[in-house]
C-alpha cells in the first residue's frame, strides 16, 4: 500500500490534476520513492510530473514502466531557462495553474532539436517480448528474460529487484527466487527490474519483466534495451536466430524488435536522438502465415509453431508502415477464424 500522497517522499506540489516532483540527479531511475508517488497519485486520480534540468537522463525501466503512460510527464527546463518541454516528445509545455500542459498547436521546443551540447548517441536495440508458461505449481519463470539478456549482451543479467537500483543478484538461484516472489504476490502481477552485467565484452542493458497469471497460462513480458557499440543495430538475421532460440524454449505470444538512438548506458536524453525503426515481429503460436506484405519465416518447434516477420534494419521510418500491414493482416486473420 503506497503512502498517502501528502506524505509520499519526493512530492513537492500537489494540485487537483497532478503531483509534481523536482529532481536534479544525473539519471532519473525507477526508484522506490517514484513508484510510491506514482501509485499514490493513481489511487487519488492524479497524474505525476517530474521536473528536471536538461542535463538529466531517464532510465529505460522508468521510461517504459512509468513515463510511457498518459498520466506521467517528464518536464524538462531548457538550458536557456526560458523554455519548458516534454523530455520524451519535445512538446513545449507551460504551467496552466494545475499542471504543465502542451502549448497552443503542440509546438516542438527549440531545445529538443537544437544542438546545444554534443551527445554520445548509440543504437539501442529494444525488445518487447511476451511469452507464456503452463499454469503449474512446478513452473519456473524468468527463462525468457535470462535468455534474451544472455544472447543479446553476451552475459547473464547481473541482478534483479522491484526498483532501481536492484538489490538481488542474478545467480544460479535467481529464477527460483524470482518465481517464489511472484507466487507470494499472485494473483497480482509482479513488476521487476533487471540489469545487465558491467564487464568487458558485455553490452550494457537494462530492462523490466512483468509476470502475470492469465487464463491461458503464466505470462512473462520482457522490455529490454541493449546498447550497441555504434550507430548501427545488429544484423536482422542474427536477431531472428535469437528469437528462434527463444521460441524453441518457451511459447511465444508476440515479440517486437526495434532500434532507437539513446545513451551508451541505455538511458534516454531529453533531446531528439533520431527516429526509431522496426526490425522484426514474431507471432505465435502460429495461427496463420501472412504472405503479404511480408513473407514470414517459420520458427519454433512443431508443437508450438511461430513465425518471424522481417520488417527492416531498424533505421528506416517508412518500415513502420510495413509493420502496420503485418499487424492489420494478423488481426483480420484472427478475426476471420474467430
Amino acid at each position: 500500500m503506497p503512502n498517502a500522497l501528502d506524505y509520499s517522499p519526493g512530492v513537492d506540489l500537489i494540485t487537483e490534476d497532478v503531483a509534481v516532483m523536482m529532481q536534479d540527479r544525473p539519471v532519473l531511475g525507477l526508484s522506490a520513492w517514484l513508484l510510491d508517488a506514482a501509485a499514490a497519485a493513481e489511487r487519488e486520480g492524479r497524474g505525476i510530473q517530474v521536473v528536471t534540468p536538461a542535463g538529466v537522463r531517464l532510465s529505460y525501466p522508468a521510461r517504459t514502466r512509468l513515463f510511457s503512460a498518459r498520466n506521467a510527464t517528464w518536464v524538462v527546463h531548457a538550458p536557456s531557462g526560458d523554455d519548458v518541454y516534454d523530455g520524451l516528445t519535445g512538446l513545449r509545455l507551460e504551467w496552466d495553474g494545475k499542471k504543465f500542459a502542451s502549448v497552443g498547436r503542440r509546438e516542438i521546443a527549440d531545445a529538443w532539436t537544437k544542438d546545444v551540447a554534443p551527445l554520445d548517441v548509440r543504437a539501442n536495440l529494444q525488445i518487447l517480448a511476451r511469452v507464456r508458461y503452463p499454469s503449474l505449481d512446478s513452473t519456473v519463470v524468468g527463462r525468457a528474460t535470462e535468455l534474451l539478456f544472455t544472447e543479446l549482451t553476451g552475459a547473464l543479467p547481473a541482478g534483479w529487484g522491484t526498483e532501481e537500483p536492484v538489490n538481488r543478484p542474478w545467480n544460479a538461484d535467481a529464477r527460483a527466487a524470482l518465481t517464489a516472489y511472484c507466487h507470494r504476490r499472485s494473483p497480482r502481477p509482479s513488476l521487476l527490474t533487471v540489469v545487465g552485467a558491467h564487464a568487458d565484452g558485455v553490452r550494457p542493458a537494462t530492462g523490466s519483466a512483468v509476470i502475470n497469471s492469465r487464463p491461458a497460462g503464466i505470462e512473462e513480458t520482457v522490455m529490454l534495451a541493449v546498447a550497441q557499440p555504434g550507430l548501427q543495430p545488429p544484423d536482422p538475421d542474427v536477431l531472428r536466430d535469437v528469437i528462434a532460440r527463444l521460441a524453441d524454449e518457451v511459447e511465444l505470444v508476440a515479440v517486437l524488435v526495434t532500434a532507437a538512438g539513446a545513451a551508451p548506458d541505455t538511458t534516454s536524453y531529453p533531446r531528439f536522438t533520431g527516429f526509431p525503426g522496426p526490425i522484426g515481429l514474431a507471432l505465435g503460436p502460429q495461427e496463420a502465415l501472412i504472405d503479404e506484405p511480408v513473407t514470414p519465416v517459420p520458427i519454433g518447434p512443431a508443437s508450438r509453431p511461430a513465425a518471424w516477420y522481417p520488417i527492416g534494419d531498424g533505421t528506416r521510418v517508412p518500415d513502420w508502415e510495413r509493420l502496420g500491414g503485418v499487424l492489420r493482416d494478423a488481426v483480420s486473420g484472427t478475426t476471420r477464424r474467430g
